[in-house]
């Protein structure tokens, strides 16, 4: 049986298979069948958080969750899809993802460090691996192999012991083009960086729910007036969301707010309870650890975030009080939490508005747009793989339309077709790639208020209009009692 992944899983595999790391310490890649009870002993490395998972080698199919393995919450009975189960063969793709925060004394050595190492053993991982002097933020793949040889590896240095880290299936091969291990300042996006937020302290950030506690928790949200927040870029949302989470107003994770001011908050949090308790997720859960540390600064005493992203949720609790598919940052792009499904947008398509809208999301065609929206396959051929009518005219056109997804490479991959090369010239300007973007997202920003503005008026225009005819209700209400009160009065007799 094979080991692999963040909770010493266990698959079924073939024979052992020892990748010897430079400190001499064996990574055992796989075991005998039957070895289940012997695997934290088999293991050079130490034993991960709380729980053991094993699938039975003779039934593929058994059911495993870590909630029924920790005792917390009801456990998950349905079979795990195979877009989620982890893959089962030492040279099968893999995805691995993992974050871990600690100080890193000096992060810039450490990538060194790191990129030697994994030339050292000559390892084909490719993706983003990112070093801080908080710590790791990690989406890389590669052969199940190599792809868990180094996150094996990074356990053993000092600080990330405690890693956790989670094993997905790339049946298409390698889900990156390239390796980027850089040091990076911040781990992810944020105004004004990380560095200011006492990320690294585990008191300071959230408390983590495995995927059974939050289920449970999630289904009490509407009667308990819990909030629940994504944290995530809006799109995300677009294609899949926990029930009783708005659309973030943010259209990427990097403008949440993070000023001193009280309103500096996010707009569902305005106004709330500091003691109410509040839900926040992510694809992978670093975000809300991050963002969490600010949100007690300002004074909320009871957040909870979900252990191992909604990955890991799908994973252990299936898709429960989840509407749509998730968006993910790989080759992938889109993931269904049930066996068999084709990845459904939570919303319909932002085009048209039919609710035949498809994933995964598709980047607008003109170049100077690169919107990332959802639509039916109607529209995405009808306006040749752009986001409207205006990107169809615009000066520098247009990449092939994608109209079954996928990712566009760079622009001259395009400008060096005969066809493309001539277009893609016209109307090129000295503004650059990123004065481009702020000026489309600023155009999307008012564009978005507009519909904003519009909503509240249709709103208040309806709010108007029962108003009215609940008067005239109550007015035909009270005409109706006094005529009856006038039919019921006892009738005088006239003289004679």
């Amino acid at each position: 049986m094979m080991l692999h992944a963040r909770t010493h899983q266990t698959v079924r595999g073939g024979a052992a298979r020892p990748l010897s790391l430079p400190s001499g310490i064996p990574l055992l890649i796989a075991a005998p069948v039957g070895a289940c009870q012997s695997l934290q002993a088999a293991c050079a490395c130490r034993p991960l958080r709380r729980h053991v998972l094993c699938r039975s080698a003779a039934d593929p199919s058994t059911p495993h969750s870590a909630a029924a393995a920790s005792g917390t919450g009801t456990p998950h009975t349905a079979a795990v899809p195979p877009q989620l189960a982890p893959p089962t063969n030492p040279t099968d793709y893999c995805i691995v993802n993992f974050y871990h925060l600690t100080p890193v004394e000096d992060p810039q050595a450490a990538v060194e460090q790191h990129r030697k190492w994994v030339e050292q053993m000559g390892l084909d991982i490719r993706g983003r691996i990112y070093i801080s002097s908080q710590g790791m933020n990690c989406q890389y793949g590669g052969t199940v192999e190599q792809a868990t040889a180094y996150a094996e590896w990074v356990k053993q240095q000092p600080g990330f012991q405690g890693l956790r880290y989670t094993v997905w299936p790339s049946p298409e091969g390698h889900a990156f083009p390239k390796l980027r291990l850089k040091y990076k300042p911040s781990l992810i996006s944020l105004a004004g960086g990380m560095e200011a937020l006492p990320i690294t302290d585990p008191a300071a950030r959230a408390t983590p729910l495995e995927p059974r506690e939050w289920a449970d928790m999630i289904a009490q949200a509407k009667e308990k007036k819990i909030v629940v927040l994504d944290i995530r870029n809006d799109y995300e949302w677009d294609a899949g969301h926990f029930e009783g989470a708005e659309r973030p107003l943010e259209e990427v994770f990097a403008e949440t707010p993070v000023g001193e001011s009280e309103q500096e908050l996010p707009a569902y949090l305005k106004g709330a309870d500091p003691e109410a308790p509040v839900m926040m997720y992510c694809t992978g859960g670093i975000r809300c650890d991050v963002y969490s540390t600010f949100l007690r600064q300002k004074g909320f005493k009871n957040m909870y975030t979900l252990e191992g992203g909604v990955q890991n949720y799908f994973r252990e609790a299936g898709g429960q009080h989840w509407k749509g598919s998730l968006f993910v940052f790989d080759s992938r792009m889109a993931l269904s939490p049930e066996e068999g499904d084709v990845p459904r947008p939570a919303v319909p398509c932002q085009l048209c508005g039919s609710p035949d809208s498809e994933l995964p999301h598709v980047n607008c065609a003109n170049i100077d747009c690169n919107e990332l929206f959802i639509a039916c396959k109607a529209c995405k051929s009808r306006l040749h793989g752009c986001c409207c009518e205006a990107c169809t005219t615009a000066p520098r056109l247009l990449r092939p339309a994608k109209v079954e997804g996928g990712h566009y490479g760079a622009w001259g991959n395009y400008a060096d077709r005969d066809e493309m090369g001539p277009i893609m010239s016209t109307g090129r300007s000295r503004e650059g790639r990123v004065a481009r973007r702020a000026r489309r997202r600023e155009a999307l920003k008012e564009k978005r208020l507009e519909a904003l503005s519009e909503k509240l008026s249709r709103k208040k225009m309806v709010r108007e209009a029962m108003a009215r005819v609940e008067a005239l209700e109550a007015a035909q209400e009270g005409a109706g009692e006094q005529e009856g009160a006038g039919a019921g009065a006892p009738q005088m007799a006239c003289a004679p």
